[in-house]
């Protein structure tokens, strides 16, 4: 008999996928996470904040579903909006290091991606500044979008920031050595992509 995982009883058991179906969470691996057009690298952003400070954390994918980096790093904010945004300003920068034209930035931050995809619209004064950064960060790719998601479709992210801030422990991640929880959602969604 096989050794049971986390991953396994959690995510991939089919007993536990019909459960989560039918729960009133209305929770579906299957639609969490979805990889990006080809020749796209999708950067998924979010932060986690405490009393004292914040974590903000990217995970970047291409259209095939691989990691290309993930990251974390600690910022002087309490405030989850700003912490988000900078998180947003951060995937910007790392992306601009790669050999790649096209991004897609993925935030559970309405608030934020609102002032993004419609600047002329009443900003937030706490993120006016990071978003004009981030709109000049844009124009060093020929396609740069922003998109809202659910929190559902940003969990590795999420999972991340909050471990890193938890853990006091920043940095990039290698999808084998990383922390299990962030692990084990890369993993359940990779296997949920289609092939």
């Amino acid at each position: 008999m096989e050794e049971e995982t986390s991953l396994h009883l959690f995510v991939l058991c089919p007993l536990t996928k019909a459960i989560w179906f039918i729960s009133h969470w209305g929770f579906r691996i299957q639609s969490a996470w979805s990889k990006p057009d080809r020749d796209t690298i999708k950067i998924n952003v979010d932060a986690a904040c405490n009393i004292e400070s914040s974590s903000i954390a990217t995970v970047a994918r291409d259209w095939r579903g691989e990691v290309v980096f993930a990251c974390s790093k600690r910022v002087n904010t309490t405030l989850p909006l700003q912490a988000k945004a900078e998180a947003i300003n951060w995937a910007l920068n790392l992306a601009a290091n790669l050999d790649v034209n096209s991004i897609f930035i993925e935030s559970d931050s309405k608030s934020c991606i609102d002032a993004l995809r419609f600047p002329n619209r009443n900003v937030p004064w706490r993120i006016r500044t990071i978003c004009s950064d981030v709109l000049a960060l844009k124009l060093n790719f020929s396609n740069c979008r922003f998109s809202w998601v659910a929190g559902e479709a940003n969990v590795a992210t999420h999972v991340l920031a909050k471990w890193s801030l938890s853990n006091n422990y920043f940095g990039s991640f290698d999808v084998g050595l990383g922390p299990p929880c962030f692990v084990s959602i890369i993993r359940a969604e990779a296997f949920s992509l289609p092939v």
